[in-house]
């Protein structure tokens, strides 16, 4: 063949995502003979980072950090029922399947996912070259995309240059510009020569640059939170020791090397995420929606179109939480008030540090026993079906029937925060293992709805909370225990400034019209087509060529996952396979 029957692909990005848009791939020109004889392919995989798992699966990171899901869930390619709607290609697997054991609900460390990760891509390559395709891995950043006669140069941070016909976006988590308080944290500790370690993904953070016995204010105490305090204790040498027959929250005892920073942690909370229940299942059996149901909603948008999500749709989620509380506590059980679960200490006064200690420990064992107790926990099968009920409210999102208004003050503004805080926290292990740094006073909490804050005359930062009576805490050291945001329009990424300079691509834009306010207002991700997920330019248009997948859809999707459910639902929780799906299948179009 000729030079001219070339088709070259970039995929940007080499992490889950990628690596799921190669194995669709695969399957695509597996069952496609025609497509694969129409053209010469050239794939170039640009990534710095390793290919398959990326950054944050990274198998040679350390073993103390858990994925946030059993094994049996995740998976970056379709089995199961999925393959009923996505055709599987000839190396399809799960991480589970992948393990050998497909019914496991242990919480592995996420490098063995990144094994998993590896395997898969370099099995899908392996099966593309096999077919005639030229995959060319390139370990290096993409820095530009620019529109030239045909296609686009892809500029690499090495310096090299590529022309390519299509580039399939795969970012990832991108750092994030510092805006508000976290630059001024960052401004005060190159001012008055503190330490501040901003929004990160945890294994780019040099956790051993932190002293011992050093204190820390932390300011988060999501999923990040639980990785800063077992690399801080357990990966300095501590041990945790089980202690027989203790009853749940105090099943561990950990003992200090020494060697332990002093951790001071703040949420609005006032509390880490809640732990995951016990019971198998990404949804656990004997959980039914019966009050938010597709019928119901449908005949909801017959009637009113686009919905307000807090007039039509939540009181259908709480009557199911409620049901499904009911049922397990019995009926004469009291109402199950979700929103005081969440936010247990806020109408609460501490007279000291010590006491409200105290009340942590006692809100952690209560935590860890109802974890504990699997399907037998009222509380925690009732936020199971508000998990559910989210999982169908992604694919209303994603459909257009939730008012855009109503999306970023209700859905954004506050169902996000407590639907993840309740439903999307770390295993119970974690908890159990808080516990026992807490008794150790490796840890203290802060307290609800803290402030951070820079004490200019002391030369240090600061934080306290108004429900907690006493001193403030005061530190040389300040760590953001969270992501960096996951938006385009304060990404710290060369390629998104570039394509947003030369029209390539824009923010998504949620159009408001129920209020009156005729501007549009920046969402979180790019702009994007529906399924395949092009992107749209400055002017409007899609850009022919050009796809993006994963966290930066977040203007078109609402809570984008990390993995696709083995055996999931195209529509809902194996989203991203479909996505990832639609857009090999446009690219091998063009061909």
């Amino acid at each position: 063949m000729s030079n001219q029957q070339e088709f070259v692909l970039a995929v940007i990005g080499a992490g889950p995502r990628g690596t799921s848009f190669l194995e669709r791939l695969l399957a695509h020109l597996e069952d496609n003979d025609d497509v694969a004889s129409a053209a010469r392919l050239r794939v170039l995989v640009v990534d710095p980072a390793p290919h398959g798992p990326g950054r944050v699966w990274n198998p040679e990171q350390s073993d103390l950090y858990l994925m946030n899901t059993p094994a049996s869930f995740p998976t970056a390619a379709p089995v199961g029922s999925t393959q009923e709607q996505l055709r599987p290609s000839s190396v399809s697997r799960s991480f589970a399947h992948w393990r050998g054991d497909a019914e496991t609900t242990d919480y592995p460390a996420r490098r063995d996912y990144g094994s998993y990760l590896t395997w898969l891509h370099e099995a899908v390559v392996q099966q593309l070259r096999n077919r005639g395709v030229v995959v060319e891995p390139i370990f290096s950043y993409a820095t530009g995309l620019h529109r030239v006669a045909g296609g686009y140069q892809l500029q690499l941070q090495n310096g090299a240059r590529h022309k390519v016909h299509a580039a399939v976006l795969c970012l990832g988590h991108i750092p994030a510009r510092l805006t508000g308080a976290a630059q001024e944290f960052q401004e005060a500790a190159e001012r008055l020569n503190l330490h501040y370690i901003p929004p990160s993904i945890p294994t780019d953070v040099d956790y051993s640059a932190i002293d011992a016995e050093q204190t820390v204010l932390v300011r988060g105490m999501g999923l990040n939170f639980f990785d800063l305090m077992i690399q801080v204790s357990q990966g300095r040498g501590g041990r945790f020791e089980a202690v027989p027959d203790a009853p749940a929250g105090q099943k561990l005892r950990y003992r200090p090397s020494g060697t332990e920073p002093k951790l001071v942690a703040g949420s609005r909370r006032g509390t880490p995420y809640r732990a995951k229940t016990a019971a198998a299942g990404f949804v656990p059996e004997g959980i039914q929606l019966r009050h938010f149901t597709k019928d119901a909603v449908a005949r909801l948008l017959e009637v009113h179109g686009p919905l307000d999500f807090a007039e039509y749709l939540w009181p259908l989620i709480e009557a199911d939480v409620q049901d499904t509380y009911r049922r397990i506590a019995g009926d004469g059980a009291p109402r199950f008030d979700i929103r005081s679960y969440a936010r247990p200490f806020d109408t609460s006064r501490f007279s000291s540090s010590a006491e409200y200690q105290q009340a942590m420990l006692g809100w952690l064992q209560e935590d860890a026993a109802a974890s504990a107790a699997g399907t037998r926990s009222p509380e925690k099968m009732a936020l199971n079906a508000m998990h559910a009920a989210r999982l169908q409210l992604k694919a209303l999102i994603t459909a257009g029937h939730i008012d855009p208004l109503s999306r970023i003050t209700q859905v954004e503004a506050w169902f996000e925060s407590l639907v993840e805080g309740l439903a999307s926290g770390p295993p119970v292990q974690r908890i159990e293992e808080l516990a026992a740094l807490a008794r150790a006073g490796i840890v203290e909490f802060l307290g609800p709805h803290p402030a951070f804050t820079v004490d200019e005359e002391a030369g240090c930062f600061a934080a306290d909370s108004p429900h907690v009576q006493g001193e403030p805490y005061r530190a040389a050291w300040l760590l953001e225990a969270m992501m960096p945001p996951n938006r385009v329009s304060v990404a710290d990424s060369l390629l998104i400034h570039q394509l947003f300079e030369e029209g390539l691509a824009r923010p998504g834009q949620a159009h408001i019209t129920s209020t009156g306010d005729d501007g549009p207002r920046p969402g979180k991700g790019f702009d994007v087509t529906d399924q395949p997920h092009q992107l749209i330019g400055a002017d409007g248009r899609p850009s022919e060529g050009l796809y993006a997948l994963g966290l930066q859809l977040s203007s078109a999707q609402w809570g984008t996952a990390i993995a696709a459910e083995a055996g999931g639902d195209p529509a809902t929780t194996a989203r991203s396979l479909a996505d990832a799906d639609a857009a090999a299948a446009d690219v091998l179009g063009s061909l």
